[in-house]
């Protein structure tokens, strides 16, 4: 069975709460994801999309790179995912 799957792009923010959130331009602020521990999602860095997934350790958020690696997220990072079917 094949679906239609949506596509989100945004830029990362810190709430009030200082957790992550994807601002998407298109959509208003009510509907902004949240990010938690385990979202699969593809983070620009250095020019390049990379794939991988949250994890947050109480202070800071990490993005675990599917290839190797993780780097903390940061404020104004470009995201991208795909919303499950």
């Amino acid at each position: 069975m094949t679906g239609k799957q949506r596509f989100h792009a945004g830029f990362l923010f810190l709430d009030q709460n200082k957790r992550y959130c994807v601002c998407e331009p298109a959509l208003p602020m009510s509907q902004m994801v949240t990010l938690t521990s385990g979202c699969a999602l593809e983070v620009l860095r250095d020019g390049e999309w990379v794939s991988g997934c949250v994890e947050g350790d109480g202070q800071d958020y990490w993005f675990f790179v599917k290839a190797g690696g993780k780097f903390k997220l940061a404020e104004r990072m470009m995201v991208r995912y795909t919303e499950p079917e």
